[in-house]
This record gives structure tokens, C-alpha cells and sequence, in this order.
């Protein structure tokens, strides 16, 4: 059809003026909504009513001329009716350009590469908009472009400079990607190329290393929040520690008299040090073989300890952040950050190309790890319960989408129970199935509530790893997830779990109802779960942390 879903309006146009664009491309114009919209908000607010008053340049592409109608000719400067494929290479730039419902109706390669020809004609931002799951559609009024052709995924963008948000629309959810054209690779000088080529270079076995020598580590802890992220960075501290290494920790707080451990950690430190937050990390932190970050932002301070940094992407805000205006701020952020004399290491292969690509750095992985003698499989007798764990307001996370697909099921005929583990109370409305809120469990709780559940449920539209899932294989429950990324580190489809497609209630409602019906399925699954987790084992994750760590400090020696 020639035009786009209205619920999605707002936040295009918040995008756009975030940009205090001068020219506007605007790719498939249909009837000319967003033509009228941009008016409205570019010009007809500053009492430029007429037309010869307008200053802001609007152009627009439109491949079936069928469309064409009075409102194209008053509103746009120019339009050209022609298939963008075809007139791309002739236009010049404009600051932003408008791809609202456009890429689903182009074969998914074909619309790669022209997603890249077109953020090469922007000066500022590239704007999509794409259903999540599109439904099905024809040509329309002779019009072949109308067919629907291919489905986007946020890791379809993972290599650009990009924002992202989730629109509600239906039972259905818009994915709006905001894309930055400029160069995203800094000039890379010879000390960066050093770093990262010393990281990757010949880093020796374990065992070649004399550990009698003790590595002294200081983690800078960014908060005390239950996070994945959070949890990994004090199993790292934690597994140090077993190893004999001294490790201290830091954070900053305006109570001193405070841990800066999280009150649900077992960890156990050799210093607990809080910095006042008008003090700097330099007059504390000092004499360290290596600093252990795992938050970008501290990256510019901690450059003033006078010590080699580590730092451990995971995979958050400066890559996907489901935010407006903050992100912004984080993207400029980012740029500087990456591009400073750090050692880089990520957290799974995902994570490790995003690096490589959006800035030219070489990373080292460093997984998390699962304690698989925490995490094991249970006894209990089968009663068809399904668990979600993980933050309901996070919108990466998309319980939306979980909730619509066992919403599905239900109605289908299956009976089934499902527990919830979450920090944070969720909304319930609109729910047809028995659910239990399981709320902020002590955290030696979780592992008993994978044993006691049957399937295992993960729906995040994006993430750097994915630790629940492999918290859940080690507990050997069949699982299903959605492709979000950082999974396929771990997630053999069809061997291990079953991986569909984010956003999709439709096929994780078909999974699940493939596991309720098939034993022998969630038999296979579940044993083939455990052999998966067990090489994901602590011990196994973590010793290349260790070794990084005594290879930064022969380093600086």
C-alpha cells in the first residue's frame, strides 16, 4: 500500500529534527504523508506558510508513478519517479534520508547493498523504518514493489553507527533505526595499532606461565545493579581470586562507608575501596599489573592511573541503545573512547566484529562462563512449566513478544504453567496463561528455579552473549531463543535449542508448541544443552582472561 503505519510518526519525526536537517530525501514516497508531515515540522511552525517561503528541501523517489497525486507536486521540491536502485548513483547528499517501510519490499542482500549506497548520499543520519515480522503482502494495484521480500533483525545493522527504537504497532512491533554515515574508523596511529596487534599477537599457553608469579588486578566496578553484565564481571574477580591472584575493587559512591561489592555477590576482595565522586581514580588506583574495566565511560579517567587498561566490551548502549536522545551523547562518547591506547577485549565473537568494524579495533574474546556445578540439571517431575528470567522494561529484552507467543499457545489448546524471574515487577494485563512472578530471588535461589522449570524461553531483540540461555542449557532445559546476536556463540539450532527469529511471536509460538508435544526432542535438547554448557564452563571461559592478563603485564615489563 502506498502509505505506512501512523504509530510510528512521532518518533520518525523526533529523529529527524534531532538533526535540523536542510534536505530530505524521502525514499518511497506512496501518498505523501511524510512529505506533509516534514512541512508541519520544518517549516509551517516558523510562519513560512507559503510555499515560495519554505526553506527546507524536500525530494522525494517514488518507483510506481500510479502513486503520483496533487499533494507530491505542492509539497516536494522534486521527486523522481523511478525505482531507487536505479536513480541512487545520480543523486547528490542530503543531511537526512527517509527509508520508511522500504527495505522489506528488497531480497535481504540486495537491500544491503543499497542500504549502503544510501547512507553514502547522507550528510547526518539515515532513518528506517521496518516491521519487525512483516506480514504478508503482494503486489498491489499493479505495483511490484509492494511485495514483501524480506524480514530485518537489529543484528542486520550491527556494523553501522546507529540508534534504534521499538515501536508498538498491532500485534506486530516497528523497528526504527537511526543510522550515522560518517567515518566511523578513526585514523588509526601506530601506537593503537601496536595495542591491539601486541593483544592478539602470540599470546603463550597457560601453562608456559610460571602462576607462583601473583597477578594484581584492580576491577573498577561501574554500580551495584543485578545485571548479566555486572554478574560476569564478579565471577571474573571471583574466579581470580580461586586462582591466588590478589584483586582488589573500586567504585565510586558518595557513601565511602559502602562495599563496593554488591550486597547479592558472594565475591570476596583483597582491598574494598570507594572513591568520593570528586575524586579521581588516579590519586586511588596505582601499581597495578593490569585495570580491569567492563564500562566504557570510566575508559577516559582511568587513563590517568598510570597502569595498562583492560577493558571488556559486552556489547551495550554505544552499539544498541534502545534510547533517543542519550544515545546521542553515548555515540560521540563512544568514538573517543574506542579510539584511546586501551586493551580491548569482547565478549563474544558478535561483539568482537562490531569492534573491528565500526572502529577498527582487534579484540581478543573473552566469553562468559557458566558454574556448571551451580547450574545442573534437575529431578523434578515434568509439568509443562516454561521460564522467563530477565528485566519486563528493558525493551531489548521483548517480553511483549514472549507473552504474545504463549498467549498463542494457550488459545491453541496447550496447558502449560510459566514462572517469571525478574528484578522488577511486571504488567500483567492481557495474560491467558497461569504466570508466577518469581520477584528479585536471592541469587543462590535462580539456579533452583532452572531446575524446577521444563523449557526455557528467550525473546531479546539484541544481545552481546546471552547469559541466561546458558544458564539455562547448564541446567539442561530445552530451550528456545531468539538469533539476537551474542547467542550463536554458544546456540547450535536444532542441536542444542531452537533459534528463531527475533520479534517473531508466530515461530517461538510454533517452537514451544514443537517441545510441549515432542519428549524425545526436549530429551535430545536437553542433553546436548549440558555438553554445550560444560565447554562454556568457567574454568574453560575464563582462562583466556588470565591469560590476557599476564600477557598485558609481560607486556608492560
Amino acid at each position: 500500500m502506498p502509505t505506512s503505519w501512523y504509530q510510528a510518526v512521532t518518533c520518525i519525526l523526533d529523529k529527524v529534527m534531532e538533526e535540523r536537517p536542510g534536505s530530505i530525501l524521502d525514499i518511497g514516497v506512496g501518498f505523501g504523508k511524510y512529505g506533509v508531515l516534514l512541512r508541519e515540522t520544518l517549516d509551517i511552525p516558523y510562519y513560512r506558510y507559503a510555499k515560495e517561503s519554505w526553506q527546507a528541501r524536500i525530494d522525494g523517489v517514488e518507483a510506481f508513478e500510479y502513486y503520483k497525486n496533487p499533494i507530491h507536486e505542492y509539497i516536494y521540491d522534486q521527486i523522481y519517479y523511478q525505482p531507487i536502485e536505479e536513480c541512487i548513483d545520480s543523486l547528490g547528499k542530503y543531511d537526512v534520508i527517509l527509508m520508511i517501510d522500504i527495505l522489506e519490499h528488497f531480497e535481504k542482500e540486495t537491500g544491503k547493498e543499497l542500504l549502503q549506497k544510501i547512507v553514502s548520499h547522507a550528510n547526518k543520519a539515515v532513518i528506517i523504518s521496518t516491521p519487525i515480522k512483516p506480514a504478508k503482502q503482494d503486489e498491489y494495484l499493479g505495483n511490484t514493489y509492494e511485495a514483501h521480500k524480506s524480514k530485518w533483525q537489529v543484528k542486520d545493522f550491527q556494523n553501522f553507527d546507529l540508534q534504534y527504537s521499538l515501536i508498538d504497532i498491532s500485534d506486530n512491533q516497528a523497528l526504527i533505526v537511526k543510522i550515522y554515515p560518517n567515518e566511523l574508523i578513526p585514523q588509526k596511529n601506530e601506537t593503537l595499532l601496536s595495542i591491539d596487534s601486541m593483544l592478539c599477537g602470540n599470546i603463550q599457553p597457560i601453562e608456559n606461565i610460571q602462576l607462583e608469579e601473583k597477578l594484581h588486578v584492580a576491577y573498577v566496578l561501574p554500580h551495584r545493579y543485578l545485571t548479566g553484565g555486572m554478574k560476569m564481571l564478579l565471577e571474573q574477580m571471583k574466579w581470580l581470586k580461586s586462582r591466588g591472584h590478589i584483586v582488589d575493587a573500586y567504585m565510586k559512591d558518595s557513601d565511602i562507608n559502602r562495599s563496593a561489592i554488591p550486597d547479592w555477590s558472594d565475591v570476596k576482595v583483597d582491598k574494598d575501596v570507594i572513591i568520593p565522586y570528586e575524586h579521581s581514580y588516579g590519586q586511588y588506583i596505582r601499581d597495578y599489573d593490569v585495570i580491569v574495566s567492563g564500562w566504557y565511560s570510566q575508559i577516559t579517567e582511568l587513563m590517568h592511573c598510570d597502569c595498562p587498561i583492560m577493558y571488556w566490551e559486552q556489547g551495550h548502549e554505544p552499539f544498541f541503545g534502545d534510547f533517543s536522545r542519550a544515545s546521542i551523547i553515548n555515540r560521540n562518547i563512544s568514538k573517543i573512547l574506542y579510539s584511546m591506547p586501551v586493551y580491548f577485549t569482547a565478549v563474544s565473537d558478535f561483539v568482537a566484529d562490531i569492534l573491528l568494524n565500526r572502529y577498527g579495533r582487534k579484540t581478543v574474546v573473552i566469553p562468559n562462563g557458566v558454574d556448571t556445578d551451580v547450574f545442573y540439571p534437575g529431578n523434578h517431575s515434568y509439568n509443562n512449566t516454561i521460564l522467563l528470567v530477565g528485566n519486563p522494561y528493558y525493551p531489548f529484552k521483548d517480553f511483549r513478544t514472549a507473552i504474545a507467543a504463549l498467549n498463542t499457545i494457550w488459545k491453541r489448546g496447550y496447558r502449560f504453567n510459566v514462572n517469571w524471574v525478574c528484578p522488577m515487577t511486571p504488567q500483567t494485563n492481557d495474560i491467558a496463561f497461569p504466570l508466577k512472578i518469581i520477584h528479585n530471588p536471592p541469587q543462590n535461589e535462580i539456579p533452583n528455579h532452572y531446575r524446577n522449570a521444563d523449557i526455557f524461553l528467550f525473546t531479546s531483540i539484541y544481545e552481546g552473549f546471552g547469559m541466561p540461555p546458558l544458564e539455562a542449557m547448564a541446567s539442561g532445559l530445552p530451550t528456545v531463543c531468539t538469533d539476537c546476536g551474542g547467542v550463536n556463540m554458544y546456540i547450535k539450532p536444532g542441536e542444542n535449542a531452537l533459534l528463531v527469529d527475533a520479534g517473531d511471536a508466530q515461530s517461538i509460538a510454533n517452537a514451544l508448541s514443537f517441545l510441549l508435544e515432542n519428549e524425545n526432542a526436549r530429551k535430545t535438547l536437553s542433553e546436548n544443552a549440558r555438553k554445550t554448557a560444560l565447554k562454556f564452563s568457567l574454568d574453560n571461559s575464563l582462562a583466556p582472561l588470565e591469560r590476557v592478563l599476564y600477557h598485558i603485564k609481560r607486556i608492560k615489563e
